[in-house]
């Protein structure tokens, strides 16, 4: 019994990420990003939410924390410094990294545009019921309490 739950859990824990990723990329962050009007991607927003959470982090750990290839980290964080919406600063306990902070124009930036993102959300969700809202919303708190015990 317990294999078979389990076997169930790891099929749901594949297929059900990526459906989440596409819906809120396509339908939600793209439409908002558009209105930033300086070429950022999803990627470049999921650096920059982790940033105002995190406050500052090694290219590595942002790499690492949202599953982007180590390749790919260099080019979205120099994208990322020419936009002036981070900070790149030398380790001083490793000169060979670079610690990633939230500049004063990405918090400004982020912030102006959060505004516009709980909108899309709302607007997209709004679909829903009032059952399918509360049974979502009970279900992504189970969820988050849940995963949090894999720490």
């Amino acid at each position: 019994m317990r294999e078979d739950i389990l076997e169930k859990v790891a099929t749901d824990l594949l297929s059900i990420p990526p459906l989440i990723f596409r819906e809120i990329r396509r339908k939600l962050i793209k439409t908002t990003l558009a209105d930033i009007d300086a070429g950022i991607t999803p990627h470049h927003f999921e650096i920059i939410r982790l940033l105002e959470k995190e406050g500052k982090l090694h290219v590595a750990e942002i790499g690492d924390r949202l599953q982007i290839a180590r390749a790919q980290m260099t080019k979205l964080i120099d994208k990322l410094v020419v936009l002036k919406l981070v900070e790149r600063q030398t380790d001083v306990a490793d000169r060979r990294t670079a610690i990633i902070t939230l500049s004063t124009h990405g918090k400004a930036v982020l912030k102006e545009h959060k505004t516009s993102i709980m909108n899309a959300i709302r607007e997209t969700m709004g679909q829903l019921s009032d059952k399918d809202l509360k049974d979502l919303s009970d279900t992504l708190r189970k969820l988050q309490d849940t995963l949090s015990k894999l720490h």
